[in-house]
């Protein structure tokens, strides 16, 4: 995991030109300039899943699938479906954030920080969750981005145009790192986007 880690935040770090552009659709960015410390919150209620008229719909059939197959399976991806966002997702959000954000403008990014004044919320739209069985195609999810202070969350102080389309840089053989490596590079789109308004 932490090779696939190093590998995608060079191809990430190394190509900004390439990065999706966030576009805004209200507010002000620059809020956050001369921030510490930012909150962020992950949500997926609604979430679709390419192909599938709901995730619901999706999680069944993947879990039948792999039951007929091999008894119990069906479950296990259940469970490691929502695990991931947890356990990869975020982190790898997290992680690629702090990153790649310059020093010069550098601010720690983290779940439930009571420090912070403002909170990032990632709202995960759509997912495609790409392939890699001999040939590969990399993972995509449409997200909505807000930022508001803590103290007043119903007050949106910017939001992404919506939806706001990333595609994953690299496709590793396992759904889960493929999913995380659109987060990575949501992150570093992100940060970029911080830069250019700080």
């Amino acid at each position: 995991m932490k090779k696939l880690v190093s590998i995608i935040l060079i191809i990430l770090c190394v190509t900004p030109i390439l990065s999706q552009k966030i576009k805004t659709a209200s507010g002000d960015i620059s809020v956050l300039a001369g921030e510490k410390e930012l909150s962020v919150t992950f949500g997926y209620n609604n979430m679709k899943v390419h192909g599938y008229t709901t995730e619901e719909e999706f999680i069944q059939v993947k879990e039948e699938l792999r039951e007929n197959h091999n008894p119990g399976s069906g479950a296990i991806f259940r469970g490691s479906w929502f695990a991931d966002r947890d356990t990869v997702y975020e982190p790898l959000f997290i992680e690629y954030f702090n990153y790649a954000l310059p020093k010069k403008r550098k601010v720690t990014v983290s779940r439930n920080n009571p420090d912070a004044k403002y909170n990032l919320h990632v709202q995960t739209l759509w997912m495609y969750p790409g392939y890699n069985v001999g040939f590969s195609h990399a993972a995509k999810i449409d997200v909505l981005l807000q930022v508001y202070e803590i103290a007043n969350p119903e007050k949106i102080l910017w939001e992404s145009k919506s939806p706001t389309r990333i595609v994953a840089k690299v496709a590793p053989f396992k759904r889960e790192e493929r999913i995380g490596a659109a987060y990575g590079a949501l992150a570093i789109s992100m940060s970029w986007l911080l830069k250019k308004k700080g």
